[in-house]
């Protein structure tokens, strides 16, 4: 939806009524997730895409069905056969819900402008659109404070608030059940924040492979010769400070991770009791076990509970025999994946029992 909106405002002094079709639900191999769109307007102008191409001229013409007010709100269900599947660069066949309705964009439209000015912030959203029951199509916008609209009137607040929470806190979009009613939430985030606390050589590789995959990356170090551009070009933002002095200021939310890798209790202690006490999804420490067990003794012995403890992650990473800095932060952002989204962080082969034990690398 993010990146129709400019063009949607474009259209509308002309054409405000548009058809918006969202992928809604995908199985199997497809080539474009939930939350893909496709807008069409009525003289045939289309922006964004919900299948790669290969679905694209049916859609259209279902859009445009919609916009003559012959067919009203409505899921189509889609499943693309393996030469079709061939043909987009697939594999294999697939299978896709993808949700038809006409909207009147109009910039002056209370939910247009809660999304376009929550997106002008940089704060997380959610469009919730119900995709069945009595009216398909009805909608409402909500944040981690309250939802409004037309579908949280019908649907009651309360329960619609809790799924749009669920879906913040995923990023994902997908299809909930609320009050019986399947509604398709998609969350509008801003990308994950990733705090590094040490800028050494394991941090640099870290920094690197989190931009690629789409955090945002801050990296604190209090040492000036360590923490600079040269030597963490990958980093959005280098503190060069205390870094629980820099973690004061900085809202970590559930979506987001923070490593230390300083190796030096002057620098752990106080960068992990800074940690514990926000709602940061993941802390990560780097260290033996051994250093851990000391660690946490030192921390316990400063008042930090058990339960803030079992919180932080270490020694950090997943066990992939890691031998260079480069695997280490890939071992890292491994499990910063795994804990966000609820894996086991086991290999998919075949069950973690039945595993034989590697020789290294």
């Amino acid at each position: 939806m993010r990146d129709l909106i400019a063009t949607l405002d474009q259209w509308a002094p002309e054409n405000p009524r548009v058809a918006l079709a969202t992928v809604v639900r995908t199985a199997g191999s497809t080539p474009r997730p939930a939350g893909a769109r496709l807008a069409v307007t009525g003289d045939g102008r289309m922006a964004g895409s919900v299948s790669g191409g290969c679905l694209e001229a049916a859609v259209v013409e279902e859009g445009l069905r919609t916009l003559a007010g012959t067919e009203p709100a409505r899921l189509l269900h889609y499943g693309i056969a393996d030469e079709l599947g061939w043909s987009v660069g697939l594999a294999c066949g697939g299978e896709v819900d993808i949700f038809i309705e006409a909207w009147a964009w109009q910039p002056a439209d209370p939910l247009v402008a809660g999304l376009r000015a929550a997106l002008a912030a940089d704060r997380a959203v959610a469009l919730c659109t119900a995709v069945g029951g009595p009216a398909p199509g009805t909608r409402a916008l909500g944040d981690d404070r309250a939802v409004a609209g037309e579908l949280a009137d019908t649907l009651g607040a309360a329960a619609l608030s809790a799924a749009v929470a669920a879906r913040l806190r995923s990023g994902l979009p997908g299809v909930d059940d609320v009050g019986g009613v399947p509604v398709f939430i998609d969350p509008l985030v801003p990308a994950s924040h990733l705090v590094i606390v040490g800028a050494v050589h394991t941090g640099a590789a870290l920094a690197r492979l989190a931009k690629a995959i789409g955090y945002r990356v801050t990296v604190v170090d209090p040492r000036e010769a360590f923490c600079t551009p040269e030597r963490i070009p990958d980093a959005d933002s280098l503190l060069v400070e205390w870094p629980q002095r820099a973690l004061a200021r900085l809202e970590l939310g559930p979506r987001d991770a923070a490593v230390c890798l300083t190796h030096d209790p002057k620098f752990d202690d106080p960068t992990l009791r800074a940690l514990v006490a926000t709602a940061v999804g993941y802390i990560g420490a780097i260290g033996s076990r051994r250093t851990q067990a000391t660690r946490a003794a030192r921390l316990a012995a400063e008042g930090v509970g058990e339960t803030d403890l079992l919180r932080v992650h270490g020694p950090v990473g997943l066990d992939l025999r890691a031998a260079t800095p480069e695997e280490t932060a890939l071992a890292i952002l491994a499990e910063v994946v795994a804990v966000r989204r609820g894996g086991s962080g086991g290999r998919l082969g075949r069950p973690a029992a039945a595993a034989a034990p590697s020789g290294g690398g």
